[in-house]
């Protein structure tokens, strides 16, 4: 009988859940008869919506991660003492993985991006494969290199590089931090879901003269008061359920009242307002769907994730003052001048399953 394959899948937003999408999707294909098993601490529905039925899922134990206070900022102490916290009784975390792993018996694991799993796995023999476009050591590294010199930060951050390292490979997705401190990097194309395009003006009623907007600040939930915001004139936003509006907004929806799946709402819209974020942008960019975005502070990864979306997807900068105080006119306005192209490029699906089938019997 064929040994499963194990995903490990990070909590911190969607994004991890998304790039893992096409690399399923591509298993199936090209294993047929080999079981997909899920673990994560997201929550099941959602990870029936963006994987389907075919794969098992499999309840996680607790993972370390980076803490937010919403959607754009880092909780700084609360993450650094989740980390030293995890890392003083590092052994016992691992060891709770691994009995999970023994009881599944997996050919191999693949680690979106925690690093406990891939300790796990290699402490029962079992081959692991780190992929993302980020990692942990180098987003706590950029985090708290404007403190005073903090050995205790810097020690956790060379642990995780190290799990990192002793990983068969880091598949780094396109686009992605450069992670010059790992040995074992291997660049893949860029892993993004595509939707389903509907009629919303049909569908809700809405003039066809104007633009759908998606508000979407990803996987981390922020109340948003919207009752403030001057909106463009002949837009319709789609916005999440937690945004506080006036109730009978004629240009608001909330897209629980959709019923439809985030990738396809985002798909049927023109414009989509988010922050820099790789399934956010990359998914725009796969559904042709323009972007306006607003900085994350101190985030490590948005370099390389905003100078990839201004070269391949219509894009355009909001301030953060702008986007809290709802002036999105501006941003809106310089967007729409920029010609409406999309660059072809390569997925990286079958490059990460190529490296995966070196594991494979």
């Amino acid at each position: 009988m064929l040994r499963p394959i194990v995903i490990a899948i990070s909590a911190h937003g969607f994004g991890h859940l998304g790039q893992c999408v096409p690399v399923v999707r591509a298993i199936q294909r090209r294993f047929p008869g080999r079981r997909v098993v899920v673990i994560s601490e997201i929550m099941p529905d959602v990870l029936r919506d963006f994987l389907g039925e075919e794969v098992e899922l499999c309840d996680a134990p607790a993972q370390v991660s980076i803490l937010m206070k919403d959607a754009l900022r880092v909780d700084l102490a609360a993450t650094r003492k989740a980390f030293l916290d995890w890392h003083s009784d590092y052994d016992e975390h691992r060891k709770r993985y691994a009995s999970i792993l023994r009881e599944i018996n997996p050919e191999l694991l693949l680690s979106n991006v925690d690093h406990t799993p891939i300790s796990a796995a290699r402490s029962l023999g079992i081959p692991a494969f780190a992929m993302c476009s980020l990692n942990w050591a180098d987003i706590l590294d950029a985090l708290y290199s404007d403190e005073t010199e903090d050995s205790a930060m810097s020690a956790v951050c060379e642990e995780i590089r190290e799990v990192y390292n002793n990983a068969e490979a880091f598949l780094r997705v396109t686009p992605g931090m450069g992670m010059k401190k790992l040995d074992n990097l291997h660049q893949v194309d860029v892993l993004a879901r595509e939707g389903e395009r509907f009629d919303l003006h049909r569908r809700l009623g809405v003039p066809d003269d104007h633009r759908f907007v998606l508000l979407s600040l990803g996987g981390i939930t922020q109340t948003l008061d919207l009752n403030r915001w001057v909106l463009p004139e002949k837009t319709h936003w789609v916005v999440p359920d937690s945004a506080k509006i006036t109730e009978g907004e004629a240009n608001i929806t909330p897209f629980g009242q959709l019923n439809m799946k985030f990738i396809d709402v985002l798909a049927s819209v023109d414009i989509l307002l988010t922050k820099p974020g790789y399934g956010s942008f990359c998914e725009a960019w796969r559904n042709q769907t323009s972007v306006l975005y607003v900085r994350r502070p101190r985030w490590a990864e948005e370099a390389a994730l905003i100078d990839w979306i201004q070269r391949h997807t219509p894009s355009q900068e909001v301030s953060l003052e702008d986007f809290e105080n709802g002036n999105i006119n501006a941003a809106m306005s310089a967007l729409l001048q920029r010609p409406a192209t999309f660059s072809s490029l390569p997925c990286g699906e079958t490059e990460v399953v190529n490296h995966l089938s070196t594991c494979l019997v």
